[in-house]
């Protein structure tokens, strides 16, 4: 059947791709379909003239900025009008965390392999969405849905590792992978997770006092959901702090 569009020629050749693509990638692509596959099913129905008058119709004449233009417009279409993400979705970052804590991921690039592998296999984050359609729901789909979180290629499951990373730089500790593994109960704090602070902050002072055993509880209740452990022992080491200048000036 003959394409109506350059567009809905860019979505056939997508469709056919079927896996994470960058922009550059699928212009390439596009090209080689086009006067390949598509060729060859046109030509054989209405002959070489008319397949090279079709692609004038379309707006694809035999000029490589007509072929990128139309690639261009359809990820700008795919992704709802807009220019792609200004950053990616917390599903996203949800699903980082959760690779960590299954693989036991040992540095960043391993962590990259586990992501793809979570997000590109049969079994992995492709099932979890399925379960939430009732559309479509093959990988062509499963695909632009990523696209729309934020993921149109393998590049770009670096790039959100990374600025996972960031608010996470204790990932590669096993303690903390444990932690991910078992995430805390709803409205329940993670007592391996309290425990950790506490063995940190025995790093700093052995010994503690009832009174600071009591505000290192404090403050692990009222900031767990908005600090991390390391955040949180150096909330605890400024309280000892000013609790020493306050014991100072007094005896001063």
């Amino acid at each position: 059947m003959l394409a109506k569009s350059a567009i809905e020629l860019v979505n056939r050749c997508y469709e056919q791709t079927s896996r994470l693509i960058s922009v550059l990638e699928l212009k390439e692509t596009f090209i080689a379909y086009v006067f390949g596959p598509y060729q060859d099913e046109v030509v054989s129905a209405y002959g070489l003239d008319y397949f090279y008058k079709h692609l004038d119709e379309i707006q694809l004449a035999n000029c490589r900025s007509d072929f990128d233009r139309a690639v261009e417009n359809w990820y700008r279409q795919a992704n709802g009008g807009g220019e792609g993400q200004a950053g990616y979705h917390d599903v996203l970052f949800a699903l980082v965390k959760d690779t960590v804590g299954r693989y036991q991921s040992g540095s960043r690039d391993q962590l990259v392999r586990d992501v793809t592998k979570m997000l590109t296999a049969p079994a992995g984050f492709f099932r979890r969405w399925q379960r939430g359609q009732t559309g479509e729901q093959n990988f062509p789909a499963y695909y632009k849905y990523l696209m729309k979180l934020g993921i149109r290629s393998v590049a770009d499951i670096g790039t959100l590792v990374d600025m996972w990373l960031l608010e996470e730089p204790h990932a590669f500790c096993k303690q903390q992978q444990q932690l991910f593994a078992r995430p805390p109960r709803r409205g329940r704090p993670n007592n391996a997770e309290l425990a950790q602070l506490q063995e940190m902050v025995r790093q700093v002072k052995p010994h503690l006092t009832h009174q600071e055993r009591e505000r290192l509880r404090k403050i692990y209740y009222y900031h767990r959901k908005t600090l991390t452990i390391a955040e949180m022992l150096e909330k605890f080491k400024k309280y000892l702090w000013a609790k020493q200048n306050e014991k100072d000036s007094q005896a001063g």
